[in-house]
């Protein structure tokens, strides 16, 4: 842990140290017994939340107009996902929801295809235009790549 994660957590949960994430307690003991600092910004921390609890806050309650428009803002969220799809069509169409969130998959999709085909086009015409000696390393090279099947 360092200071500034210890003083952001310090701002965040407080001074007292049960307050404080599980995963975060024990380094930020440690924290403290090693660093003067980190005590004195627990002192500063504690005197403030002491203020706090004495402090005599007038009771807010929400408007009814405030409540019905987080209620409204609730309800238009997505549902959430309970589980991760174990159907690929249902994995695949979460992926392309992801992709394109608007729906608009054709011009994307004809962009990809336009790009795929320029690049295995510029492929063969590139080939046509090797001498012997590079296309017989183009063969090698393929062949390399090719499993061997043998036949025991």
């Amino acid at each position: 842990m360092n200071l500034e994660r210890f003083l952001d957590l310090l701002d965040a949960h407080g001074a007292d140290l049960d307050r404080w994430p599980q995963n975060e307690q024990a380094a930020a003991t440690g924290f403290l017994a090693a660093r003067s600092d980190a005590r004195e910004a627990q002192r500063r921390a504690a005197a403030v939340d002491a203020q706090l609890l004495r402090a005599n806050l007038p009771e807010i309650e929400p408007s009814d107009a405030l409540r019905q428009h987080v209620l409204a803002q609730v309800a238009n969220l997505p549902p959430a996902i309970a589980a991760p799809a174990t159907d690929w069509r249902a994995q695949v169409t979460e992926a392309l929801a992801l992709l394109f969130p608007t729906g608009r998959r054709m011009p994307q999709f004809a962009a990809l295809a336009l790009a795929l085909t320029i690049g295995v086009s510029a492929g063969f015409v590139n080939f046509g235009l090797l001498d012997a000696q590079e296309a017989d390393l183009v063969t090698v090279q393929i062949a390399s790549a090719t499993p061997f099947l043998s036949e025991d």
